[in-house]
């Protein structure tokens, strides 16, 4: 009989001449581009599955029926292990898939290109190498001369951003590996981030100083207002026309990246800020302070809405959920917590680290947590059910930024 394999949005893949008796691995055989191991594969006619279990007549599949494959990427989970190691785990199954061996010294920081195809670690060997996330294969080692603190990829993938602890950044090119610019500034560079646009780097030195810098004229745009603390990353909101800032005495800015005036000061924590962000739409702003708590606030007015505290400890990070709605907090008490975003109640508390937790940060699609601790482990975490799924080795990890296709 003749069929078609179809993708989700009705492109056809295949037409085949098939036998009712055939299984879904026989379907999978004849289709072509079907061969990519790090990705599940399910086929449909109508609502029926055909599994390995059932067959093409036994699930009603007829001559011209249309078969559906849906294809399901691996999430990955990558983490700096002991022994100089970095090991690629799947964060379904919590399995190692492999080990990539390079790096001549512990890894400080792991992210993933925006297409999760590549991950790039920076390590105190004083180099960031590029990885295949799929085959796990080095791409390309980018050197400096000095311990690697990170390394950001910009939104689109073609360039690389490098900060060492010799207080220089540099700006790469993804696909040859070639250092395409280092920032020349008075003082040394401590925080850097690409604009949304990837045509900006803001810089912020070791004096407090902040600049925008052109990366295409490769000299300083914009100087911002204030006195700027390095301990805080800066952080754009989604259009790039704003910034978030810690300054020296403790509080949080929002400035202009066009004027560089400061446009409104967030003041209410009572301890250093250690992280930011503003949420998807821009009209709020999250921030995690030493003072225990997190707070959201009007982005427009400046005004806190919301107090989220509970914490025992300082609290080392905080971020929105993909949908913002919910916030997720990392602190020094050995927890995560994961709050409404919209009352500011405690939804759940992550529990099982046995010291402090660095990081955590939710998966693409917002139905797992991943933190990581000063134990040396990684745990992956259920949102609705708020349990451990699975604990990994590492003391720095990152989710796949956007899973491979």
């Amino acid at each position: 009989m003749r069929i078609s394999v179809i993708t989700c949005s009705g492109r056809e893949l295949v037409a085949l001449n098939a036998d009712p008796s055939w299984h879904v691995h026989d379907v999978l055989a004849a289709t072509p581009g079907q061969d990519t191991p790090d990705c599940s594969k399910r086929i449909f006619f109508e609502n029926a599955e055909l599994t390995g279990s059932t067959t093409l007549g036994e699930i009603g599949v007829a001559s011209g029926s249309e078969l559906t494959l849906v294809v399901t990427p691996i999430l990955y989970v990558v983490t700096g292990c002991p022994n100089n190691l970095v090991k690629v785990w799947s964060a379904v199954s919590g399995e190692r898939i492999r080990t990539l061996d390079g790096h001549q010294a512990p890894v400080r920081s792991i992210v993933f290109s925006p297409s999760g195809l590549e991950v790039s670690t920076s390590s105190n060997d004083g180099t960031v190498k590029i990885w295949s996330a799929t085959s796990g294969e080095c791409l390309r080692t980018l050197k400096h001369d000095c311990h690697v603190l990170s390394s950001a990829f910009s939104r689109d993938g073609q360039l690389v951003l490098t900060i060492s602890g010799n207080g220089i950044s540099r700006v790469w090119s993804a696909a040859s590996g070639e250092c395409t610019w280092a920032l020349e500034q008075p003082a040394r560079v401590w925080s850097a981030a690409f604009s949304p646009d990837g045509q900006h780097v803001l810089a912020i030195s070791g004096i407090g100083t902040a600049s925008m810098w052109s990366i295409a004229l490769r000299e300083c745009a914009c100087t911002l207002e204030g006195h700027h603390s390095w301990m805080m990353p800066a952080v754009f909101n989604s259009d790039g026309t704003e910034v978030l800032t810690a300054v020296a005495d403790g509080g949080v800015v929002i400035l202009s990246t066009v004027s560089g005036k400061i446009l409104r000061a967030l003041d209410g924590h009572r301890c250093w800020v250690n992280s930011g962000a503003f949420s998807k739409d821009g009209r709020a702003v999250l921030t995690a302070s030493d003072d225990g708590t997190a707070k959201i606030w009007r982005t427009a007015s400046g005004e806190c809405s919301l107090t989220l505290a509970g914490h025992r400890g300082w609290v080392k990070s905080a971020v929105f959920s993909p949908a913002g709605q919910e916030v997720l907090t990392a602190s020094n008490d050995g927890t995560a917590r994961i709050w409404c975003a919209a009352s500011g109640e405690c939804l759940c508390t992550l529990q099982g680290h046995r010291s402090w937790v660095n990081s955590a940060a939710f998966s693409p699609d917002g139905q797992e947590v991943l933190t990581t601790s000063k134990d040396g482990t990684a745990k992956i975490w259920s949102v609705a059910l708020g349990r451990c799924l699975h604990t990994v080795e590492g003391h720095v990890a990152s989710f796949s930024s956007c899973t491979p296709p």
